[in-house]
This record gives structure tokens, sequence and C-alpha cells, in this order.
């Protein structure tokens, strides 16, 4: 049945498939760093070409006030990674003890806070994620035990409900294999991030407003003007790391540098003034289309690494488990984002998670075959929603 099942994976999900590993932070991805022509990339950042306001779209962005300007959006992503690292202490052989108050005191911290500015359906997930996680530190999983008897092997809590545990000396995953950790950091990244960047791009924006919006995204001023698309020692981070990632920096512009040209627009925009008003609002469009554009490309890439995962030989059952909580997370991070401001519906999420089996990700381990049949239906579904192309969709599934 693995064999089949392999060989069904590849046969409809592409030779991406045979490559992709655990996670963009695997070292067993395969990369591509290739040489960048400077013809496409100068066009998407701006270049010298000019608004139809007639101001020039400067080649640099000007970052000289960002620190002081985005000092509260750092701190928001600061906790994000704050969140994430504290959870990371509770995994592996030699774990900290790490509470749901733990967590919820990163949440709760500001003004303003991952949880004010978060929507009410993420505020509800990462409640109960963070529930979960204090009650399976101290337990482990197993997902065949999970299939025999709906309880595993981390039991009940006191209410009589299945918890979760730890899977394989690794991650805690809930009782149905939710892997906690990643779920939780993408959830932030749209649910809370996302939400907020709408909320200050709602009012009135200047340049200190659209440096607010970079530190959001997870750039940085060095990084939108690195010519070579490599921030020296600094990184990419939040929806930035993955926007780079699914950007092959070569040929038409991807999301990367497409979210790089529209803030250097929407700099030159805001600053300018009303003249510019539309140009602003055009550029605001495409940094936030392909910001979700970003979320769900990275949701392929995801699911194609866990199925890659499970039906490898011998299988890979945690790192597919992993890699699934990173494709739930982002998945399920636009529900309850204001609909206006967004391509995917609530309604399509749904659909999106009842394909990928959101109620049962154990099953990627117990029943992989059907499950990455299912992953195949799911992939098409975010290529039709997004108009996607199959080039489009082999090439989210590679890490750049």
């Amino acid at each position: 049945m693995r064999n089949f099942a392999k060989l069904f994976f590849v046969a409809v999900l592409g030779a991406g498939a045979a490559i992709a590993a655990c996670g963009d932070d695997d070292d067993n991805v395969v990369r591509t760093r290739p040489v960048v022509g400077g013809d496409a990339a100068s066009d998407a950042e701006g270049g010298t070409s000019t608004l139809a306001c007639g101001v020039p779209i400067p080649a640099t962005y000007d970052g000289a006030s960002f620190a002081l300007n985005a000092k509260d959006e750092l701190d928001l992503k600061a906790r994000v990674l704050a969140i994430n690292d504290k959870m990371k202490t509770a995994e592996g052989t030699m774990p900290m003890p790490v509470t749901s108050a733990d967590l919820q005191a990163i949440f709760t911290a500001g003004p303003p806070s991952l949880r004010t500015i978060a929507t009410a359906y993420t505020q509800a997930t990462v409640d109960t994620y963070f529930t979960q996680f204090g009650e399976g530190t101290t337990r482990t999983w197993k997902p065949e035990d999970v299939e025999a008897d709906g309880g595993g092997e981390g039991g009940t809590n006191d209410a009589g409900v299945p918890v979760g545990g730890k899977y394989d000396n690794a991650s805690i995953v809930n009782a149905v294999g939710v892997d906690l950790r990643e779920a939780t950091g993408k959830l932030l990244i749209n649910g809370s991030l996302y939400n907020y960047a709408l909320q200050l791009a709602g009012g009135a924006v200047t340049g200190a407003t659209v440096d607010r919006l970079v530190a959001l995204y997870g750039s940085t001023p060095t990084l939108l003007n690195a010519a070579d698309f490599d921030g020296g020692t600094e990184q990419n981070g939040l929806i930035a790391e993955y926007a780079f990632k699914r950007d092959s920096k070569i040929g038409a512009p991807g999301t990367y540098r497409k979210i790089k040209g529209a803030l250097l627009v929407a700099k030159a925009a805001a600053v300018a003034g009303e003249a510019c008003r539309t140009d602003l609002q055009g550029a605001l469009n495409v940094f936030f289309l392909e910001w979700e554009r970003a979320s769900y490309l990275t949701v392929i890439y995801y699911l194609n690494a866990a199925g890659t995962n499970a039906i490898a030989i011998p299988a890979k059952g945690q790192a597919a488990l992993h890699a699934y909580g990173e494709a739930l997370g982002f998945a399920q991070s636009f529900k309850g984002i204001p609909q206006d401001r967004r391509r995917i519906t609530d309604v399509q999420i749904d659909g999106l998670l009842a394909t990928m089996g959101a109620d049962t990700p154990y099953r990627l381990v117990t029943r992989s075959g059907e499950r990455v049949q299912a992953f195949a239906t799911a992939i098409q579904q975010i290529g039709g929603i997004y108009g996607f192309t199959p080039t489009e969709i082999e090439e989210a599934k590679k890490a750049y």
C-alpha cells in the first residue's frame, strides 16, 4: 500500500513531491539559489520609474526612522517568535516545563498585544492550542493508539477529554495529532499580524505607517534594499520568510519581489501625500494580495512535504505531522479576516480544512495513502481559488 501511495503522490502532485522535505527550515530540503538578474527584479522594486502622480519611485527604501516608527510592530514580531521559542523548549529529549499560562502571558503582553489585534477566531483557536499544549507537555502520544481507541497514550484530562502529548520525543501534538507549536505560529502570522496590518492601512497612511507594515510583514529596510536578495546577517521573518522562499528570484516577479516593489511604491506615495493616494492604494492592494497568496502557496509547500514524509520508506511520521501543522496553521489563519480584504472565503477555508482532514491529522500516519490523495485535491482547491497555474503549483513545492 505504501509503495502504491508513493507512486500516486508523485504522479498527481508532480516531481516536486520527490524533493521536498519536512519544512522550509529542514536541512534536507533541496534549495535553489539562482544568480539574480537585474531586469525583472529592478522592475519589481520600482527602479527609476515614476508613479502616475509624477513622483519618482526610489530604488531603495528609506528606513532612517524605521526602528522608531515601527517599535510596537517590532515588539509584536518579537512576541510571535517568543511564543515559538517558549513552546520549543518543551520539546525534545531534555524539555523544560511550559504551561498554558506561560504562553498566555506572551500572547496578552502589550499594548498592543497579539491577542487584542487578533480576529475572534484566532483568539479562540490560540486559547485552545495553549490549553492543549499545557496538558500534553508531560505525556506521550502515538498515532496508532488514536486510530485504535481515540484516546491515545496521552489519555484524558480531568474532564475526561482526550489529550495529546509528545510524539517521538519531538513535537507536542494535541489528541488528534496537530503539531501545536507550528499551527500556533502560522495562525498568529495572519490571524493577528495581517489583521492588524489591515487596521493600520484602513486609517491615514503616512511614511511611518508603511514602516509599520514592513515590520508586520517581517522584513527590514536592509533586506528590502539588498540587491542580491540576501540580507547579509539579517533574516526575513514572519510571512516575509515564506514569500522569499516561494519566489525563485528569476524571471517574472514572484510574491517576494512583488511585495518589495509594492512597499517601495507605498512609501514614496505615502510621503508624497494626497496627490498620490491612488498610487498608494494600488500598492497596498498588491501588498495584501501577495501576502495572502504567499500564505496559501506555503500551504501547498507543506501539504506536499507532509505527504512526502508520510509515504517515505521508512515513513517519517513525526516529520509528516510537523509539516502538516504548518500547513494547517496557514490554511486556517485567514478565517475571520474582513472578507473585503482577502480573496479566500470562510466557506472555502472550511472546505479546504475538511479536505485536508483537519479533524484527524493522525491519519496521515495511519492511513497515509488515503490522506495523500486528499492532499492532492486540497492543492487543486487552492489553485482554483487563487488561479495558480500548474507551473506555479509545482514551483510552490520548492524552497528557494
